[in-house]
């Protein structure tokens, strides 16, 4: 497994423990344009000296899913590709905030254990 595979886990498997309303599928079943950027991703956070707070790394994530296609929706759909997420970080409920912040932090430990 990579290190970007065992961030993926990591925090896809928090959201399942913690009931989140979304737990997305695992890495091995997100298609090939949702796993190059997930990778592309992570490897940037993992150079760069300081990593992005919550709210910038959401932005990210906004930006990431509007250019594979994705648009807001009241519930995530794979083929129609909507999200309920697709919304501006302090529209967000606090427990999907929190979820950036535990995504931070698992990008945090690796980049620190493999540096």
């Amino acid at each position: 497994m990579t290190k970007e595979e065992i961030i993926y886990e990591a925090t896809r498997l928090e959201a399942e423990w913690s009931k989140r309303s979304i737990v997305p599928e695992k890495f091995e079943n997100r298609d090939d344009k949702f796993r190059k950027q997930f990778i592309d991703i992570i490897r940037k956070y993992i150079e760069q000296e300081k990593l992005p707070t919550p709210e910038e790394a959401h932005d990210s994530w906004v930006k990431s899913y509007i250019d594979m296609g994705w648009k807001y929706g009241k519930a995530r759909d794979v083929v129609a590709k909507t999200h309920p997420d697709i919304l501006p970080f302090e529209e967000l409920p606090k427990n999907e905030r929190d979820k950036d912040a535990i995504f931070l932090m698992a990008v945090w430990i690796v980049k620190k254990l493999l540096t």
